[in-house]
């Protein structure tokens, strides 16, 4: 399925429903880190406050603090997967900037976000098997962290 298709059909905030253990990457009291459902590149992941918030300025101290470690520890997942590039983005306000109103973070390896060098092909939703082997990358790493 394209992911064009998926945002058409999605009526409910996919990171507020009930997530499943295996699902979860990392997590701490605020904020949890879990693989993009539509990567731009296969380890691309996302860092998403527990609370749903849209605007990056409502973020509160204790969210800021730990969504910072989440990024600090994805990059260091990132670069331990043997990436040295990656991008980390953020896109604020709601759908107009965004297919998800729910804020998050994106850090994705090797990819160039923008009009200029990514290549715009259509993205399509990851098979069980690939958040399997993509979740198992992520998890079979032995990153000390500070969550």
């Amino acid at each position: 399925m394209l992911y064009s298709e998926f945002i058409k059909i999605n009526t409910e905030c996919p990171f507020c429903e009930p997530k499943k253990i295996e699902e979860v990457i990392k997590e701490n009291d605020h904020a949890f880190m879990t693989y993009s459902i539509a990567p731009y590149h296969k380890h691309h992941v996302l860092i998403i406050p527990h609370r749903h918030t849209e605007i990056f300025d409502d973020l509160n101290k204790e969210e800021t603090i730990a969504i910072d470690k989440l990024l600090k520890v994805g990059v260091k997942m990132i670069r331990a997967l043997g990436y040295n590039d990656y991008t980390i983005l953020v896109r604020n306000g709601g759908k107009n900037n965004k297919s998800i109103e729910h804020l998050h973070y994106h850090i994705v390896p090797n990819v160039t976000i923008g009009d200029l060098e990514h290549d715009n092909s259509q993205r399509r939703i990851m098979s069980k098997e690939e958040i399997f082997k993509t979740i198992k990358d992520f998890k079979d790493l032995k990153i000390e962290d500070e969550l």
